[in-house]
């Protein structure tokens, strides 16, 4: 009798279905793996698929927690000391509630050699990390402008990879990069239900136009899910084409536009976004027949008090579009791209203030989630150290940039002065 999901100790399913890229040319099973666990770069999926890396990944997932789950699932871990959700439960939902014939799928193939690639998802970050925004918790390796301000305020410590910075692979050459597209008709498209594309900034990068236009000239996109990672500033064309002429072709779209406060407080953090433009795309996506729109948002410690201020704008975006939702990206809380933002860095008194506006603003469609973040205050531990580098980074960009936390913030007057 075939084993079901649920009765593993502890399993997730990325490590047997999914596929994520990235600048670097590494291929690995889950997008919160940290670069630290060290991943073989420029594999190919086959060569990946049969490693004995994954294999005692798999082998940890399907007879019991060891070291290769504690090294590649730290980010979950520490998600469900504080927390009943994590990105492994999920994924564990996907397939529970969205996807159940996939489920039944996949507790078949783990009864085999596991020999042959199984790939049903894959999230595809281009080989490039241009980004037109400079926000502050991201990171060089996922944005070509903040690694060109980090060098300019001194605080590069990237290493010097080939076309660093710009529209350009980060693979060793081009040829690399195109081997790797081309080897996904071999083993992925046939058989995917659904497409990830981040970036850098997804919709800036020509490479995931030729990655969409590889699935829809070959007939496959009405059988599959899209679903992008945004910042909602830019819809340009390549080759005469934008994405809205890509999406209609897939069976459903997902847009998840990145934001991290609303209006002003949002072009400060995803410096420099203008809100009008962002809000002005956001409802041309959620006008599409076959689309959703998710703003999704990383909980860090300059914006973690004033999420009401977005369950108060999404009230009258979802009135006029209800395909609109807001959803909080908990794996933020206790680690991020740039872990000198996570809410750690919260001091005691500023924590009161933010639990204070809570209450004074409190929203029913949000209850959950504000009870979530006055959690995690009282579970996680101040970080007063951390908080000081933070400052440092914040006052650096500040004085470049010519603009001030405390105009929208001004409770961290005490720790900015």
């Amino acid at each position: 009798m075939t084993k079901k999901l649920e009765e593993y100790e502890w399993f997730c399913p990325q490590p047997f279905m999914n596929v994520v890229t990235d600048v670097f040319g590494t291929i690995k099973p889950c997008c919160v793996i940290k670069e630290n666990s060290n991943w073989d770069k420029n594999q190919t999926i086959e060569e990946y698929s049969k490693s004995d890396k994954l294999k005692q990944f798999r082998k940890e997932m399907l007879e019991g927690p060891g070291p290769s789950v504690a090294s590649n699932c730290e980010v979950c871990i520490e998600q469900e000391k504080h927390s009943p959700e994590s990105h492994r439960k999920t994924y564990n939902g996907y397939l529970e509630y969205t996807k159940p014939e996939l489920k039944k799928e996949l507790e078949e193939y783990i009864e085999t050699d596991m020999d042959t690639p199984f790939v049903r998802t894959m999230e595809w970050i281009a080989p490039s990390n241009f980004c037109n925004l400079r926000c502050h918790m991201c990171g060089p390796f996922s944005s070509s402008s903040i690694a060109a301000e980090d060098k300019k305020i001194g605080h590069s410590k990237l290493p010097l990879y080939r076309n660093v910075h710009g529209d350009k692979t980060l693979y060793k050459n081009d040829e690399e990069a195109e081997r790797f597209i081309a080897e996904c008709d071999k083993f992925i498209f046939d058989n995917l239900v659904e497409l990830k594309m981040t970036g850098g900034e997804t919709l800036a990068i020509k490479y995931n136009y030729d990655m969409l236009k590889r699935v829809v000239d070959g007939g496959l996109a009405k059988n599959m899910d899209l679903r992008i990672t945004t910042n909602g500033t830019l819809t340009p064309k390549f080759d005469g084409k934008d994405i809205f002429d890509y999406i209609p072709e897939f069976k459903s779209c997902l847009i998840n536009i990145s934001i991290e406060g609303w209006g002003k407080r949002n072009e400060y953090i995803r410096y420099p976004s203008k809100w009008d433009v962002i809000y002005r795309n956001a409802k041309r996506f959620a006008s599409l027949e076959n689309t959703k729109v998710l703003f999704v948002s990383t909980i860090n410690s300059i914006n973690v008090g004033y999420f009401w201020e977005i369950a108060e704008g999404m009230e009258h975006l979802f009135d006029l579009f209800p395909n609109t939702f807001h959803q909080f990206s908990t794996g933020s809380l206790v680690w991020g791209w740039m872990e000198k933002y996570v809410i750690t860095n919260v001091p005691p008194d500023i924590r009161e203030h933010y639990a204070q506006l809570y209450f004074e603003n409190w929203n029913k469609r949000y209850n959950q989630d504000f009870k979530k973040i006055l959690d995690y205050f009282d579970t996680l531990q101040y970080d007063e150290e951390l908080m000081h580098t933070m400052m440092k980074d914040i006052k650096a960009r500040d004085k470049y940039r010519g603009t001030c936390l405390l105009d929208l913030a001004p409770e961290w007057k005490p720790y900015y002065d």
